[in-house]
């Protein structure tokens, strides 16, 4: 991303590689660090000052043990499967799904439920059997669990063939009753709230560029049975997986005794914070303050194996000892504490993740019990070198205009690290004609012995009832619908984009603006959710806003040369398309 100050606007463009979206404009009152103006009040609190007169922090915070929730997760299910798989873009099964409950029994292959056939719509008491022998149905169904189900609600499936055995884990629980009973049978508000709800989730989850993106949901759940659920959270845990769904080994149990800082094995996940670039942070184990610490390396003292070790690596998610995300980092003094404490330069992501465990972890054998917690962290910082650009000369010298700092935060709440509201998804996957007349009752079916029968691939729109509109900084219409929403050009889309939800940069020859009429949802005052959002000439009330880490998280492409932005170095394409908010 590159960032310039011009006229008052702060312009900037989108530069990564893959597909991907152009340049907006934001307000003059964007901050210097990695993100859009905050969207919710309150940060880290306590400040001290250094004795060589530099400007610290000083944030007493959260052990590792403490959980808090948060409102972060991952997105990965793919267009081609949410548009072709055996449940949801089945005509029948779609039908089916919500008068059943979602669990295990609903989809085993022995399944009879009478009440389908005893319904007004006359289905097959066996309609369900089978489905789940799909692969890309049960990547749906993970989805789908994961959405509308909480921790401790699972569906499971055992394929009779193989007897290899499937479990899908509750993970937000949009729609806990589901579990139990099938969502007609809830009274008609719940039920519709119920199918919005974890519409939206489904849509907000899909990736078709192979890469598992986290997402910060926002949103208005049932208050009555989880308040704080779509709500950002005072703090987010480190990612402990790769883009590319893959796993970071750091965080796996050890199968063999493993000591020191550069093992491979037994971390523990903490939480993410907040540093300006080129500022120096220091972070170390223990609730007492760090006050005043020494560059210098600490002296030796005698360790045991349960002493605290530290890995702090640049940006959200957790690394190895020989990524490159690895911060710099050595032992440091810090007032004669026996506690470790690292000392880093901040980078220009603004944010740091630590990991945590003892100095020497044993082979984790069944039964044992995981590394012992290391207590609470402590951070400080000071401001980088005053290093700028020259300005205006003034008197006898050169005038330096310092880099903007702000003091490190830790842990960082989850408004600071998911800033750039990405945009709202919204609609009903179950509503009836909700799937596309394309689709017949032959399609997306599957036989016993696991084949598929795909539909075809036709262009359209697979959901007729499923939107998504684009928060005030994306402008690329065309490459946000085609990367985010469809699974490529010209193939099927899982929803309709319907322009920008609210105030944008307007262009000419653009969808419309201004799509959702609430900006900010009244439930929690400040977190930014979308609500009362326009589609097929109706208002959805139950939409889910997405926030990201950073504003390419999800669409990509090579940056666009812009009118009036100062010609840099580094390839450049033309504009051949109008921008669209």
């Amino acid at each position: 991303m590159l960032i310039y100050r011009i006229s008052g606007l702060l312009a900037f463009c989108l530069g990564l590689t893959s597909a991907g979206a152009g340049c907006a404009v934001a307000g003059d009152d964007a901050p210097s660090l990695g993100g859009p103006p905050r969207s919710t009040q309150g940060a880290g609190t306590g400040s001290a000052t250094d004795v060589r007169g530099a400007d610290w922090s000083l944030i007493d915070v959260l052990g590792p043990g403490s959980e808090v929730l948060e409102g972060v997760y991952t997105n990965g299910l793919s267009a081609e499967a949410l548009t072709r798989n055996a449940l949801i873009s089945n005509v029948r099964a779609n039908r089916a799904m919500v008068m059943l409950p979602l669990a295990t029994e609903t989809y085993a292959d022995d399944s009879v439920h009478k009440e389908l056939y005893e319904h007004e719509s006359r289905l097959d008491p066996k309609l369900l059997r089978y489905r789940l022998r799909h692969k890309e149905t049960r990547d749906v169904m993970k989805y789908l669990v994961s959405c509308a189900l909480e921790p401790g609600q699972s569906v499971s499936y055992t394929d009779t063939r193989t007897d290899e055995t499937y479990t899908f884990p509750g993970e937000i629980g949009l729609c806990p009753p589901w579990g139990k009973e099938g969502l007609d049978e809830l009274n008609n508000d719940a039920a519709v709230k119920c199918r919005q709800l974890v519409s939206a989730c489904l849509l907000s989850r899909v990736n078709p560029t192979g890469h598992k993106v986290v997402l910060s949901m926002r949103g208005q759940a049932f208050p009555q049975h989880r308040p704080e659920l779509l709500t950002p959270g005072p703090s987010v845990r480190v990612v402990t997986g790769t883009e590319d769904n893959g796993t970071i080994t750091s965080f796996a149990p050890c199968q063999r005794d493993a000591v020191g800082r550069s093992r491979k094995c037994g971390w523990t996940s903490e939480h993410i914070g907040t540093c300006s670039e080129g500022s120096i942070v220091y972070i170390g184990a223990g609730s007492e303050p760090l006050g005043t610490c020494e560059d210098d390396a600490a002296e030796p003292i005698e360790q045991s194996d349960d002493d605290t070790i530290l890995r702090v690596c640049d940006g959200i998610r957790g690394c190895e000892a020989g990524s490159p995300d690895l911060l710099d980092q050595r032992e440091v003094r810090c007032s004669g504490r026996s506690e470790p404490a690292l000392r880093f330069e901040c980078r220009s992501s603004g944010y740091f993740s630590v990991m945590s465990g003892p100095r020497a972890v044993r082979r984790m054998r069944e039964g044992a019990s995981g590394p012992p917690s290391p207590g609470a962290f402590t951070v400080a910082s000071r401001r980088p070198p005053s290093v700028g650009l020259p300005m205006t000369p003034s008197g006898g010298g050169i005038v330096i205009e310092p880099p903007p700092y702000h003091a490190a935060v830790y842990p960082a709440q989850e408004a600071d690290v998911f800033g750039w509201r990405e945009g709202a998804f919204y609609g009903d996957l179950w509503l009836a004609g909700s799937l596309h007349t394309k689709l017949t009752e032959t399609m997306n079916e599957v036989d016993p012995d696991g084949t598929f029968h795909a539909a075809p691939h036709s262009g359209v729109k697979v959901f007729q009832h499923a939107f998504a509109c684009t928060g005030e900084y994306w402008n690329d219409h065309v490459a946000y619908e085609q990367s985010r929403l469809c699974a490529g050009q010209d193939e099927d889309c899982v929803a309709t984009s319907v322009g920008a939800c609210g105030d944008s940069h307007a262009i000419a020859n653009c969808p419309p603006l201004d799509q959702c009429a609430v900006d900010d949802g009244g439930l929690v005052e400040g977190d930014g959710d979308f609500q009362q959002c326009e589609g097929d000439r109706r208002t959805w009330d139950h939409p889910i806003t997405v926030y990201l880490n950073k504003p390419s998280d999800v669409v990509r492409r090579p940056t666009l040369l812009v009118p009036d932005l100062p010609i840099l170095a580094g390839p450049r394409m033309p504009l051949t398309m109008p921008l669209c908010p």
